[in-house]
C-alpha cells in the first residue's frame, strides 16, 4: 500500500495478530477497520469509524485501499482522514500520540495504549 500523505510505501508491522501500516517516510500510521476493532476501543466517542464527517480546509487524502477521498473526523482535539467506506483511519505523525493521550482515561484504550508504546515507544 502507498502513504495518502507522502506516497511512499508503508511498511506492515504485526504484533498479536494485528498489523499496523507505518510510513517510514513520513511517519504516519493506517488502521485498518478489522485491526482498529482488534485493539479494543469500544467507546463510541474514541471510535473513529463512528464518528461523523466534518468539514476542514486541510487537504484531503486517498484512501491506500480504495484510492478515494478520506473523509475528515475528529476525536478530541485531533483531526483524522477516514475512508469514507471505512477501510480505514489514518493518523499523521504526532496525531497518534494526540489521540492515546485523549483517550487514556478509557480502560479499554489499555490495550491500544500498551500495543502503540511496544511498538513504537507511544506511552500515556
Amino acid at each position: 500500500m502507498k502513504c495518502p500523505c507522502c506516497e511512499k510505501t508503508l511498511v506492515v508491522i504485526e504484533r498479536n495478530k494485528i498489523e499496523l501500516d507505518w510510513c517510514p517516510s513520513c511517519g504516519g500510521f493506517w488502521f485498518d477497520s478489522d485491526e482498529w476493532r482488534l485493539l479494543g476501543v469500544e467507546k463510541t466517542e474514541f471510535d473513529p469509524f463512528a464518528q461523523e464527517s466534518i468539514k476542514s480546509n486541510e487537504k484531503g487524502r486517498k484512501c491506500p485501499v480504495c484510492n478515494k477521498t478520506m473523509d475528515k473526523i475528529k476525536i478530541g482535539e485531533t483531526l483524522l482522514d477516514r475512508c469514507p467506506h471505512l477501510h480505514g483511519v489514518w493518523f499523521d505523525k504526532g496525531e497518534l500520540s494526540s489521540f492515546v493521550n485523549f483517550s487514556n482515561a478509557d480502560l479499554k484504550a489499555a490495550r491500544t495504549v500498551n500495543f502503540l508504546g511496544e511498538v513504537f515507544n507511544i506511552r500515556k
